[in-house]
């Protein structure tokens, strides 16, 4: 038995003691308190992705400034006489398998590793209203990169300017490059980034040049480009067609899934199980998702916690909102957890340490069961927040989650929207039959508005996305083993997944 089994049992037995043998709680107290010590250090996500990567010391790994020293890597990989890889490796967001590990690589064949860290810069055309971002600019800022700043970050210079893309994702720590390869997405049907992407700079395996435009008479080489993986070369640069910059204003709120109620106190107003309520004007989550702006939902996402005795909803929602003199609105941004001394560090560090302890505890005992609904509930209070900001910094609202401290592995699967209604209740079945699959954490739901790049995995189709999530922090378990329950669930809908998961 190894020492989380032990301590598992340990807990268990503590319970059945009487309040009177305080030696025997107390050893048993001071062994967990020892435990969680250990499992409550913050983790440095980036370091810990890298070495599982297992890539042999003879790698190289190269940071070019230039297009032409890109070019150059390229050519004489391309030339040279034994066989060589060369990748783009990021911020090692994905999961290890999903980028490059040693068991990828062939005997006797070289490998090369292309950082674009030192390969950024923006530059915006007002008369043309459109900016050319070099590939290795972020988003926003990537808090583990020393070279990435909010000031040099793309969206924050084109705010600056008066100028906004349509959408933006969840979090913004992606460079141009990333975003664009992997199809990654925010949560709407209205807007779509890629539908700004006018053009795509890319250096081919040969070492070749390709400038490819919306525009082309022929554009089926730009359509194969937008989200290629890595597939049909190396993006050096991406042109987007802007758009003037706006607000959002919007509210999240927390209640319980049942019953069906308009009051968020009493029960969740929107039904994701069934067709709706005409009576109390409450709608289906089809619904809900096909009309979004019927409810002031241009921009939005669900969290839905199906921990037993928890079942609570989380609903965040936004839309456009902007003076007609183009001047500021009054700033009220949206807080992913409460802060406490201006930080909202100390909430996130809480959220860590509950978060593994209920799943050390995870069992049948009914007074592990209340604590866990106790601590749920603290975290996910039932109530109504309202926000209002730039565009840049509210539609990424989990930008300001550390994931040093709460690090997040998460596969998502896209449907076409009509199936939410069959795959919510599958899924409902799927925890009733076994409830070791629900995690710790939820179950996210969003949409992507179609798109006509080829591999994005909404190709033509308006899609909901299942975002599925793990705690890296947690003792035990994997995200593999997790996933997997979903996985064969929904595996008779042929879903797609995101390009973080897929294979490059």
């Amino acid at each position: 038995m190894n020492s989380l089994d032990s301590l598992k049992q340990k807990i268990e037995i503590l319970n059945q003691f009487d309040d009177h043998q305080k030696e025997e709680k107390g050893s048993i107290l001071k062994e967990i308190d020892e435990f969680l010590g250990t499992i409550t250090v913050p983790m440095d996500i980036r370091e810990k992705r890298s070495k599982d990567l297992q890539l042999p010391s003879s790698v190289e790994r190269l940071e070019p400034k230039t297009e032409e020293e890109i070019q150059n890597i390229i050519q004489d990989a391309y030339n040279d006489k034994e066989p060589t890889i060369v990748r783009v490796i990021g911020a090692a967001h994905s999961l290890p398998s999903a980028i490059l590990t040693a068991k990828d690589i062939p005997k006797n064949t070289k490998v090369k590793l292309i950082s674009l860290t030192k390969f950024r810069g923006v530059v915006i055309n007002d008369a043309e209203q459109i900016a050319i971002a070099l590939a290795g600019t972020n988003l926003g800022q990537d808090p583990e990169n020393e070279d990435s700043t909010i000031e040099n970050g793309l969206l924050y210079q084109l705010n600056q300017r008066g100028y906004s893309l349509p959408n933006t994702g969840g979090v913004i720590h992606q460079t141009v490059g990333g975003f664009l390869s992997t199809g990654s997405s925010g949560g709407t049907l209205i807007h779509s980034l890629f539908e700004a992407v006018i053009g795509i700079r890319i250096i081919d395996g040969t070492g070749k040049i390709h400038d490819l435009k919306i525009s082309d008479t022929d554009n089926s080489k730009f359509l194969a480009a937008g989200v290629s993986m890595g597939l049909l070369g190396i993006i050096t640069k991406v042109t987007f067609k802007l758009g003037k910059k706006f607000f959002i204003t919007g509210t999240q709120t927390i209640s319980p899934i049942k019953p069906l109620s308009r009051d968020i106190n009493v029960g969740s107003p929107i039904d994701i199980f069934g067709d709706g309520d005409k009576d109390q004007d409450i709608p289906s989550l089809f619904d809900y998702l096909s009309n979004s702006m019927d409810y002031d939902a241009e921009f939005g996402r669900i969290l839905w916690w199906p921990q037993d005795g928890v079942d609570r909803l989380t609903i965040w929602k936004a839309k456009k909102t902007q003076k007609l003199d183009g001047t500021d609105l009054p700033v009220n941004p949206y807080e992913l957890f409460p802060e406490v001394f201006n930080s909202q560090v100390p909430a996130q560090l809480a959220v860590s340490l509950i978060l593994k302890l209920l799943n050390i505890v995870r069992s049948p005992n009914k007074v592990f069961k209340k604590i866990a609904t106790f601590l749920y509930g603290a975290f996910n209070p039932i109530g109504i927040q309202s926000f209002q900001d730039y565009w840049w910094r509210g539609l990424p609202m989990d930008d300001k989650l550390d994931i040093k401290i709460l690090p997040v592995a998460f596969s998502e699967l896209w449907f076409p929207l009509d199936k939410i209604k069959v795959i919510m209740n599958e899924l409902q079945q799927l925890f009733k039959n076994n409830p070791e699959s629900i995690g710790n954490l939820f179950v996210e739901i969003y949409t992507a508005k179609k798109s006509s790049f080829w591999l994005n995995p909404g190709y033509e189709t308006n899609s909901v996305r299942i975002g599925l999530n793990y705690n890296l922090g947690d003792p035990c378990g994997t995200p593999e083993a997790h996933f997997n329950h979903y996985w064969k669930a929904l595996k008779h809908h042929t879903f797609r997944l995101d390009g973080y998961q897929r294979r490059v």
